[in-house]
Formats: C-alpha cells, structure tokens, sequence
C-alpha cells in the first residue's frame, strides 16, 4: 500500500496531515511511525506505569538483539607469597560473570476506533496526534507492562496477552512464598520484605548497590505497610499518615505498582507478587517499526486503527530480582 492509498482512506483533512509524515511500510500495508512520533508514543506508554518507567528501554534495530555487561564474582586478592616465603606466581584468576539481556521482539497487535463525528467537532491537528499516539500509547504500555510482569510462554493458563514473551517474574531465579518462607499473615509485611533482602545476593546487597534497590509492591502490601508505619508513635508514623510521601524500608524505597494488582495477571500467575530488584536491570526493547494502519468503515461514519509493535522483556542479572508471592486471600486479608 502506498502513502496516497493509505492517505486516501482518511477523510479528515487534520489526520491525513498527521499521517503524511509518517513512512510507508509496502510489505506491512501500513504507516510506520517517523522517529519523534515513536518516542513520543513510548513516552506514553511509560509515564503512568510504575516499573515501565524505572526499567531500561532499548529501541530495537534488529528483532534479536544482546545488551551485555560484565562483573567480577567472589575475591580477587590473595597473598603475594608461597609458604616458603617466595612470591608467589600461581594466582587463582578472578572469575568474570557475564550478564545479557537478551531481547527477542515478538508481534503484538491493538485496534481502536473513532467516529468522524469525533474528529470533525473535537479534534484539531495537533489534539489528534495526541489522540493518535498518546492516548493508545498509554493503553498500550499498561498492557506492556502487564506483560513484562507476568508473561510467560510455558504457562498452563490460556491468555492472548501473557503468552506473548517471558517477562520479568518467569526469568527470576529467586523466588520465595508465604507458605515456605515466611508468614505474612502473622508477621506482617516487615518479614517478607525481611526474606526479600536476604535472598537477594550478596553482591547486590552491597552498600554501593542496595542504595538502588527498589521493592515494587500490590496495593494490599504498600497500605499495609503504611498502617504498620503509621501504628508506631514516631515522626516517620506521622508523615505516612498526613502525606503520601514514598514509603522506605531499611532505606530501600517501597513502591506502590498497580500493574500488580491486576486481576487477570494474578489469576494467570496464580499468586500476588512483590518484588524487588535494581530497576536498571529490568529490559524492555521495543523494535523500531512501530506502525499504525487506517481502516475506513464509511457505513459507520467510523476509521479503525490498527497498531503493531514488536516488543520483548528480559533480565540484565536473573539472580539480581527476587520475587515474594502470597495468595490472594493472604493479600485481602491484610486490608
């Protein structure tokens, strides 16, 4: 399709401007997004979503793609003498860990509509491309974080969206419960927060790095983290209950993420999750060609839009995210 044919399908002289400066995809039949556009549709889709917005985003130029680092693991230093006294030239080489985010872009597609009507009395040129490109892609990137939570390809539970890619809580390598680990309905959420940091590695405990750590918890955990503050007679307890100030515990902020509390990525993973991770080895890549693609239905006065992205989540360190589950009946409880 080209640019005239996918211009002569809108009627509204305001988009056709908009759609003029986007590129023609002539495999895709489609309109791929110029570079401003796709970084303000990205913009959108991580302002309103908590981990979207912490997390590492990479703009893909390929649908495969290896973002790579490097650490030492364990000690380096030794004696520089044998036992005898003499120097010693047999030293254990440092072991160098390896770590990759490795992003794999898989198709997702989303439609929506809009009524001439709509356009003609309420849309200018450049509301409609707010319309076109922010509006979905906050839309968008709530179903993209969902699925960068909770997505899983080797689940038993059917999903058109969690099945998409593996996201963050299936690439963890740590993952604790109430039933094993500790009892959130006895002990509160101090003490799954408690196991939390102990299970992270020591090397991500480290005072040069616990400073970045970050919990991301359901609504249940972060209010019943904040009743427990406000209980305690001290200033901190005054401040959670007169602002809405960012929780802390042991210095590590507590952050409320909503993502966490949807009901069909807790039904599909089975529990509710907490987390807790250094937010900058979250990856998320999106690949470059975002498009979009007009569908006129002139007996309804009505154009559909069609958007296709190419996206994939991953892990920079599996081991540097730990998740804590508790069971929905665990979490209503702590209200």
């Amino acid at each position: 399709m080209t640019n005239e044919q996918i211009l002569s399908q809108i009627v509204n002289e305001n988009e056709r401007e908009v759609f003029k400066s986007m590129r023609t995809d002539m495999a895709g039949a489609s309109a791929l997004l110029n570079p401003e556009q796709f970084n303000q549709f990205m913009r959108a889709a991580a302002i309103n979503n908590t981990i979207l917005n912490d997390a590492s985003v990479r703009r893909m130029n390929s649908m495969s793609q290896v973002v790579s680092s490097t650490k030492i693991v364990g000690r380096v230093l030794q004696s520089g003498y044998k036992a005898n006294g003499d120097t010693q030239d047999q030293l254990t080489k440092a072991t160098i860990g390896f770590g990759k985010a490795e992003l794999n872009a898989t198709k997702m597609k989303a439609k929506t509509s809009i009524l001439d009507d709509d356009k003609e009395d309420n849309i200018e040129r450049e509301q409609f491309e707010s319309t076109l490109l922010t509006m979905m892609g906050e839309a968008v990137g709530t179903d993209l974080e969902a699925v960068c939570v909770f997505g899983d390809t080797d689940s038993q539970n059917n999903s058109a969206l969690f099945k998409c890619f593996d996201g963050w809580i299936k690439t963890a390598t740590t993952k604790i419960d109430s039933t094993d680990d500790f009892h959130i309905a006895t002990d509160g959420v101090t003490a799954m927060f408690d196991k939390m940091l102990y299970a992270m590695p020591t090397a991500y405990r480290q005072s040069n790095l616990k400073k970045d750590l970050v919990y991301y918890v359901p609504f249940e955990v972060h209010e019943a983290y904040r009743h427990y503050l406000m209980d305690r007679e001290t200033g901190l307890g005054d401040s959670s209950i007169l602002n809405d100030s960012e929780l802390q515990y042991k210095g590590i902020p507590v952050k409320y993420a909503p993502v966490l509390d949807a009901a069909d990525g807790r039904t599909f993973y089975g529990a509710v999750p907490s987390i807790l991770t250094v937010p900058e080895f979250l990856w998320y890549g999106v690949y470059r060609d975002l498009s979009v693609e007009p569908k006129r239905i002139p007996e309804n006065e009505e154009t559909e839009y069609y958007y296709r992205i190419r996206c994939d989540a991953s892990l920079q360190w599996n081991d540097a995210c730990v998740i804590a589950d508790i069971t929905p009946a665990e979490a209503a409880a702590l209200l």
